[in-house]
């Protein structure tokens, strides 16, 4: 689908949703806003940073979390997925054990922490990709549809990074279909139509 002057502004310390029907752009969006794809027209910018002008310092800045199964190899521990991540992640070394831990502990792996992917239910997977999203402290995190085969406990863990993530003023860009019931509170709420952002 595409975006017709859409025009997103994610004030610091706010979570906003976006919703709509499959197809509508919600993930294009997305992916736009995290670097992966560069607009025709207009610019993506946190702090005044673009992925043009400073690819490695943008993907400092934001996190990305796709929706499915990606990112994920079905070899590793969970560990080790995470020390997989936060070498990507670039997270720094005086940093990089305690960050390990405080991703596991934040998402209730500590018990999963030496099991191999593949050995794992898509509900526990899922709570690692979202340990990955957050593990590197990012300004903006951007999720699409992270309640996927997530559990009530998965979402109440959800909710709490979030909740970090806000009380240090960095925002969140929660994408999800629109009919989906979310137990979350939004600062603001948008719809996609059209390529359009509408008030829902």
């Amino acid at each position: 689908m595409v975006l017709d002057g859409l025009d997103l502004t994610l004030e610091p310390g706010t979570c906003t949703w976006v919703g709509g029907r499959n197809g509508v752009g919600k993930t294009t969006m997305l992916r736009v806003a995290a670097g992966l794809i560069e607009p025709d027209e207009g610019r993506v910018e946190v702090w005044g940073v673009t992925p043009a002008q400073n690819r490695v310092r943008y993907q400092r800045l934001v996190s990305f979390l796709p929706a499915g199964d990606r990112g994920l190899y079905a070899r590793l521990t969970v560990r080790r997925q995470l020390e997989f991540w936060a070498r990507i992640a670039m997270v720094p070394l005086a940093a990089f054990g305690d960050t390990i831990e405080q991703a596991i502990d934040a998402f209730d792996l500590r018990e999963l922490a030496d099991r191999r992917v593949d050995r794992m239910s898509m509900g526990q997977r899922q709570r690692l990709r979202i340990a990955m999203t957050f593990l590197p402290k990012p300004e903006v995190v951007l999720l699409d549809e992270p309640l996927t085969s997530l559990d009530a406990e998965g979402g109440a863990l959800i909710r709490s990074a979030i909740d970090e993530v806000l009380g240090r003023d960095g925002a969140v860009l929660w994408c999800s279909p629109s009919g989906e019931h979310v137990d979350m509170r939004f600062d603001v709420r948008w719809m996609i139509e059209d390529g359009r952002l509408v008030t829902p």
